[in-house]
């Protein structure tokens, strides 16, 4: 079990993941406990429309994972968008561990598509995400303005 910090180009309290468990070249699987600290929080819990971001912070440590494997530090990236998003339920309970896997089905010239999936007490959230993660941020930049 790994920091899950030291893979990602955020600080809190914008971090949804606690722990990298797992990650190799095509899937990644991270943790995060529900609490009252977390951004977004309510009474209730963590919304779970809160979800993309889960599962976009988990594919930036997967990202991270392989950058640090090549002596890279984490580098920015982009959520273009999701499709096919299901939210079983409204909440992620106050003290309860959700569970969130990643793996890539398509990635080519730092555009990625990743399947997700949230483990949580019985419920499966799941959604397709598209990343891009340029190969020069400053050359990124300057194109969208």
């Amino acid at each position: 079990m790994m920091d899950a910090v030291q893979f990602i180009p955020h600080e809190k309290p914008m971090v949804f993941v606690d722990h990298l468990i797992e990650a190799n070249d095509q899937f990644a699987i991270a943790e995060l406990k529900i609490c009252p600290e977390l951004m977004f929080c309510e009474a209730e819990g963590l919304p779970t429309w809160s979800s993309i971001e889960l599962m976009a912070q988990t594919i930036s440590a997967y990202a991270g994972h392989k950058g640090q494997s090549k002596g890279l530090p984490p580098k920015i990236g982009f959520l273009l968008g999701t499709r096919k998003m299901l939210l079983p339920c409204p909440y992620f309970a106050l003290g309860a561990t959700v569970r969130i896997r990643v793996e890539q089905s398509y990635l080519h010239e730092g555009l990625g598509q990743f399947n997700c999936e949230i483990e949580y007490q019985e419920h499966r959230f799941s959604a397709i995400l598209s990343v891009f993660e340029p190969e020069n941020m400053n050359d990124a930049i300057g194109k969208l303005t």
